[in-house]
């Protein structure tokens, strides 16, 4: 079982029949798993571009974005949705940002030579 929380994206184009389809996919015979799958994805698909399409929904997937985010913020809220070999990356980034913003506070608090 993944413990990686949904994004938001997934949790607007996800439906409840969707993840139910999915669910079953191991129960059902393996001639209609890939037909089932397919169907499930295909109406993700559909709701995703629907979603794009409406106002409305440009709207809510802008909203993150309207206000200045810092970087750091953004790669601790991407972090939550990755595992493994992406997360140590994120932590890479995130450490380098770190240190780079300490970097920078140091010479803001050094005399400057005349």
């Amino acid at each position: 079982m993944n413990s990686n929380p949904k994004t938001y994206l997934d949790q607007m184009v996800e439906s409840e029949q969707g993840q139910l389809l999915k669910a079953a996919l191991p129960y059902l015979p393996h001639a209609v798993r890939q037909s089932v799958s397919i169907y499930a994805k295909a109406n993700e698909l559909l709701n995703t571009i629907a979603l794009f399409s409406s106002d409305a929904g440009n709207q809510q997937m802008q909203a993150a974005s309207v206000c200045h985010t810092d970087p750091l913020d953004m790669l601790n809220d991407i972090r939550r949705y990755c595992s493994g070999n992406s997360r140590k990356q994120l932590d890479r980034i995130n450490d380098i940002m770190a240190m780079a913003e300490m970097i920078s506070l140091m010479n803001m608090d050094m005399p400057k030579e005349e």
